[in-house]
């Protein structure tokens, strides 16, 4: 080595005899408890959602969007189609919960 550079450090506080050693008497113990996790704790009340109103068109943002570019002639209808599903899935999600918005006069 020349004299600027320094020699590869070592570390003297090494022992294998004693780090398997110190494994061995790891082994002895007990097995911990183990704890409940947090994930099984009780969930906080959630808020009140708030009144859902249908989409009038479900499919106006696909069409926002102009033609998909995709290889097929009838991409946007497929496409249009899987939005007007959603929406009526969504719509009978919020009957179920008693959360659709009232649409006219009662």
């Amino acid at each position: 080595m020349s004299a600027g550079q320094a020699s590869p450090r070592r570390n003297p506080g090494t022992n294998n005899a004693a780090k398997a050693q110190a494994r061995r008497a790891g082994q002895n113990r007990p097995p911990a408890e183990p704890t409940p996790a947090e994930f099984w704790r009780v969930a906080p009340k959630a808020a009140v959602p708030a009144r859902i109103t249908p989409a009038s068109d479900p499919t106006a943002l696909v069409r926002s969007l102009g033609r998909p570019p995709l290889d097929h002639a009838g991409a946007d209808r497929y496409l249009a189609s899987v939005a007007q599903r959603a929406a009526g899935l969504a719509t009978a999600l919020a009957v179920a919960a008693d959360i659709l918005a009232p649409t006219g006069p009662e």
